[in-house]
């Protein structure tokens, strides 16, 4: 019999050629000892996948795409995956698993069925045998795979697979897949710059910073914070349209930046002015960054309370998203933070200057490990925090689930009042003045 236990669940952005999400890779597994009193494992991994994707509803976790899911030999032959709508699944076939007749058969019954199939961390042309003519996806490792095997892949199943490079963790390989005709990507590649250090940053983006400067002191003076928002036109437009958004379910209609920063108060003016400008920071990057940073915020800022800093809340919800203000500014973070005032010890933490045993350092690294699904990390910090892996998986769902709501408001943002998307020109903007 199976010890009953938690889990965790988390996804990867799968990206196509314009970095726009085409899916997730959800990354599952159960939590705490992941120990079973027994040896099958099959039934472990149904417990798993049951409850993660089908009692939890795939819907929160992918909105609206397709969600890819490893599956062994023994899933494949348990027809375990009949559980899952094939519209929303793509199932991923692991590189580990004995390619038979059995397998072929299990694989074609799910075709039949709707299903796409995908095969997974490949590095050879010739690696899944039959297998590779079957299957709708090929996944290559590009960490694991030769220069020339990437390009003999390609070329063999091109035309005929959607050809995915996994793995990615620099733009140079990004661009490098791109050229070679891969057409979707998947790794943190998004997440790793280019730094530009010998430039300035660029006078509009010095802007933005100054104006999260002035709205994260402790001594905020609204004011100055109102004067400094007026002068970039978007950012006041977005602010209060983000103010009047069901997300925050006013009775009366917002007119004023003074009013927005009344209404809202300091702690809310901070979280929804840092997202604002997030997405100017952000008007040259990929979607799927600014995506990634809001989640990061809001399940950092979840976080708090179960560790026992739930009184700074609206500092790691801070911490969070600009953990990639590097990537958003394309500087290094220590000189994206400059201009910026945040308590020293969330600085240190940000530029892993902390003692590993400090609590902040400890979410943190949470957090990050989460995202990647190193779950022997989430498990090791879990443990210095004393959180459950239930209040962990609670917690990053409903960061996912906040995170989507707000994305969903970008393109709105991004035509409100006929504007084009970035920053706007410095001058006044036509608002109420009451």
């Amino acid at each position: 019999m199976t010890s009953i236990v938690d889990l965790f669940v988390a996804r990867q952005p799968i990206l196509d050629g314009d970095l726009g999400v085409y899916g997730y890779e959800l990354l599952h597994r159960s939590s705490a000892m992941n120990v079973y009193s027994g040896t099958d494992h099959t039934l472990a991994s149904l417990e798993v996948i049951n409850n993660s994707l089908f009692s939890l509803d795939i819907a929160q976790v992918a909105p609206g795409m397709r969600a890819f899911i490893n599956f062994n030999r023994d899933l494949l032959l348990s027809e375990a995956a009949y559980i899952l709508s094939p519209k929303h699944v793509v199932i991923e076939v692991l590189e580990t698993t004995v390619i038979d007749a059995d397998v072929l058969a299990a694989c074609r019954k799910l075709q039949e069925r709707g299903y796409l199939l995908a095969a997974d961390d490949i590095v050879r042309a010739d690696q899944m045998g039959p297998l590779m003519d079957l299957v709708d996806f090929i996944k290559v490792d590009f960490r694991a795979a030769a220069a020339n095997d990437e390009e003999e892949i390609i070329k063999k199943y091109g035309e005929r697979h959607r050809c995915l490079a996994e793995k990615l963790e620099t733009e140079a390989e990004f661009e490098r897949a791109r050229e070679l005709g891969y057409k979707l990507f998947q790794g943190y590649f998004f997440a790793r710059p280019v730094v530009l250090q010998s430039k300035q940053i660029p006078a509009f983006k010095m802007n933005y910073l100054r104006i999260l400067n002035a709205v994260h002191r402790p001594d905020m003076e609204f004011g100055e914070l109102e004067r400094l928002i007026r002068q970039e036109v978007s950012v006041t437009y977005k602010l209060l349209h983000y103010a009047n958004s069901a997300l925050f379910q006013q009775r009366t209609h917002i007119g004023s930046i003074k009013r927005a920063l009344v209404i809202l108060g300091e702690q809310e003016l901070r979280k929804w002015t840092s997202i604002v400008l997030l997405m100017h920071l952000a008007q040259d990057k990929p979607d799927v960054l600014v995506m990634c940073a809001l989640v990061r915020a809001a399940f950092c800022e979840a976080l708090a309370p179960l560790s026992g800093v739930g009184g700074r809340k609206s500092e790691l919800f801070l911490m969070g998203m600009f953990s990639l203000l590097d990537s958003l500014t394309g500087f290094p973070l220590e000189e994206a933070l400059r201009p910026i005032y945040l308590a020293p010890d969330l600085r240190d933490t940000l530029l892993g200057k902390q003692p590993s045993s400090f609590p902040l350092a400890d979410i943190y690294r949470l957090m990050k490990a989460y995202e990647q699904g190193d779950w022997n990390q989430v498990i090791d910090n879990a443990r210095s925090l004393r959180v459950e892996a239930d209040e962990i998986r609670d917690a990053y769902l409903r960061a996912v689930k906040w995170g989507d709501e707000v994305f969903s408001l970008l393109p709105q943002l991004d035509a409100v009042n006929g504007l084009p998307k970035g920053h706007g020109k410095s001058t006044p903007v036509p608002v109420e003045t009451h």
